[in-house]
């Protein structure tokens, strides 16, 4: 994994963050929200790619890892990485696509195939070639488009659906759609009495908010999904443990849990879901 991103490291697009040295979720979110903020930027592309570690094509990675890579024992070793299946019940599995995850690796090949697939071609034949702005921000196999103008959107998320099939890819027909979004849906929204619309990335819905002055302010809070996943885990756990002898056993446990889930979701504006997960928190904890 350290020869790759030696290797890909200065290819990368800046605006990927997953899996790379010195870039996190949250400075994927902070880019999503400059862009709307600062951007003329009106419509979004809310994508969801349909299980896409499974569906890696081995034959499009090893091409896309020869384009940069000439040793060929390093392609012999991911070749093995990649065909080396998995166990289940004493028995060994072998598979034609997708990437085993739980690996180190796992994550950098992820990298170098969107990279390949999406980041190159967004930059290079999709933003020269629409009308308006459009800007992309991608976090492992979890991407959002930001556009201008409401054909060009429609537009580019068709050419999106195209260009994932080109390489075995699909695009989940539910999950994936065009919004509008930004300071005109929000005034569109209320002049229609319907509320504005929201879209989800990285564990976040994030909605057309209002600074104290009045003014459109992109805000975000802990999506309803990852809150009911978190305080189903909690519980679970909590169920586990609480019938060990000594509370002092499992109490710290607890608390790096609880500090987890508010530095990940401890961002401005979120106060009153986090304030809500301490709350059933601790309601589970009292119940036995």
């Amino acid at each position: 994994a350290r020869i790759l991103e030696a290797i890909y490291e200065a290819d990368f697009m800046d605006f990927s963050y997953g899996f790379r040295p010195k870039r996190s979720c949250h400075q994927a979110l902070k880019a999503v929200n400059d862009t709307i903020m600062f951007k003329p930027v009106n419509h979004v592309i809310e994508a969801d790619i349909k299980g896409f570690f499974d569906s890696v094509s081995h034959d499009w990675m090893m091409k896309f890892l020869e384009v940069r890579i000439k040793d060929s024992s390093l392609l012999l070793l991911i070749r093995r990485f990649l065909k080396a299946g998995y166990m289940e019940a004493g028995q060994r599995i072998r598979t034609n696509q997708g990437t085993p995850q739980g690996g180190n690796l796992s994550p950098m090949l992820a990298n170098i195939f969107l990279h390949y697939v999406l980041d190159l071609w967004f930059e290079k034949r999709v933003k020269p070639n629409v009308q308006g702005q459009c800007h992309l921000v991608r976090y492992a196999d979890d991407f959002v488009c930001m556009v201008q103008y409401q054909q060009t959107a429609c537009r580019i998320e068709a050419m999106l659906r195209e260009r994932f099939a080109k390489f075995g890819l699909t695009l989940h027909p539910d999950k994936t759609r065009t919004i509008s979004f930004g300071r005109y849906e929000r005034d569109n929204a209320r002049r229609r009495g319907r509320k504005a619309n929201t879209f989800d990335f990285l564990g976040f819905t994030h909605f057309c908010g209002l600074s104290r002055k009045g003014n459109f302010l992109p805000g975000r809070r802990t999506s309803r999904k990852k809150f009911s996943k978190a305080c189903k885990e909690m519980n679970d756990w909590l169920r586990r443990v609480r019938c060990l002898s000594n509370t002092k056993d499992w109490w710290p446990m607890l608390a790096a849990k609880l500090r987890g889930h508010y530095q990940y979701y401890g961002v401005s504006g979120n106060s009153t879901m986090i304030g809500q997960f301490g709350y059933v928190t601790k309601r589970l904890l009292h119940k036995w």
